[in-house]
């Protein structure tokens, strides 16, 4: 699939999960080193020092504190913003926080590293985010253009609300999750029609293929979805 060039100002959030190691995830985490004007990089808790073992750093460093030893907390007490309530987890927080950076400005790419890898539990809860990530965009900067999306060593993970259009090359591979039974997606363009798909498993529209250049998919109605483009 092809993606959108960033946009002006880029918030890199940096989970504690597995370190990016090639590919899109680890040119982000390099550009945003390089270029501070344009970036601003959020570590989530103890994320901050694999980014310091790699020769990086962040802006911020956001969560309970729970994996980040106490020198280091004392170390960087200027960039910590402490949120101990656990209803949440610490790539919320720090996307609530990022949101508080954008403030009134309307246009911003959030884009979510090492969320994913070593515990498949927070795997699944960080990516099950993304949609609810969207929705709150879309409510609290109604006329502004602020994605936000979840790039891995493997792929992109990229949530919609409403019917979208797409723009690939014939085989390109995409994947299709969904969060709500009475949900219908009408697909053109896709080498499987998803039509009558009833999204209540995750798998049910997994492993698809571009057959055109242009696809749509058409929801009956507004609705949390989320679409994975492996490399």
């Amino acid at each position: 699939m092809k993606t959108s060039a960033l946009c002006k100002k880029t918030i890199v959030i940096l989970c504690d999960g597995e370190f990016p190691a090639k590919g899109p995830a680890l040119k982000v985490l390099k550009d945003a080193q390089k270029q501070k004007s344009k970036y601003t990089v959020i570590a989530c808790d103890g994320a901050i020092l694999k980014l310091l073992k790699n020769g990086m750093d962040a802006d911020y460093i956001v969560g309970d504190m729970d994996s980040l030893p106490k020198k280091w907390q004392a170390k960087f007490k200027d960039k910590i913003h402490r949120e101990a309530e656990q209803d949440f987890n610490d790539l919320a927080k720090a996307f609530r926080f990022a949101l508080e950076l954008i403030a009134g400005e309307n246009e911003y790419s959030i884009i979510i590293l090492g969320a994913t890898g070593r515990r498949e539990d927070h795997t699944l809860g960080n990516i099950s985010y993304l949609p609810v990530f969207a929705q709150t965009i879309k409510e609290r900067f109604p006329k502004g253009t602020i994605s936000v999306n979840m790039v891995t060593d493997y792929g992109v993970f990229v949530p919609v609300l409403n019917t979208t259009r797409l723009k690939g090359e014939p085989g390109d591979r995409i994947s299709i999750f969904a969060f709500d039974q009475t949900l219908q997606i009408k697909s053109t363009g896709l080498e499987y029609k998803t039509d009558d798909v009833t999204f209540d498993f995750w798998w049910k529209a997994t492993l698809n293929t571009f057959k055109k250049r242009d696809v749509l998919l058409k929801f009956s109605h507004p609705a949390k979805a989320l679409l994975y483009f492996p490399y």
